[in-house]
């Protein structure tokens, strides 16, 4: 995507607290991995690994705004299956990062009214 505009990556308080959680059981290698994977989200918000995340109910986004998750493989087991869900808004060029986890945490996802509740906070900034 030569001569576009790249996207500027906002870390939500919520992203801060889970990604610290994770680099403290995971280590240097999950953290490198994780800058990597930002730097490529810069240039490609809709990478392979990635997907339309369905919204908690009764939450909608304003216009412009996309959910994704994204799944990263860091070491071996439940622990080592990371996803990072993110918002995208088209419009003003921005990644917004919402939580990162891994399958030890969450079989599948965080709950619904956890998640309603961090993508609310970071709408309303």
């Amino acid at each position: 995507m030569t001569g576009s505009t790249p996207f500027l990556i906002e870390e939500s308080d919520n992203f801060k607290r889970s990604f610290k959680k994770l680099a403290k059981a995971l280590g240097n290698d999950f953290v490198e991995r994780v800058a990597e994977v930002l730097e490529n989200l810069i240039e490609d918000q809709y990478p392979i690994n990635s997907r339309n995340e369905p919204l908690p109910a009764k939450i909608q986004l304003p216009e412009g705004w996309t959910f994704h998750k994204l799944e990263l493989k860091v070491g071996r087991g439940a622990s080592g299956q990371v996803r990072l869900m993110y918002l995208v808004n088209t419009s003003d060029c921005v990644i917004k990062l919402v939580w990162i986890y891994n399958h030890e945490q969450f079989a599948k996802r965080p709950a619904d009214k956890d998640l309603k509740s961090v993508i609310k906070e970071i709408l309303d900034c």
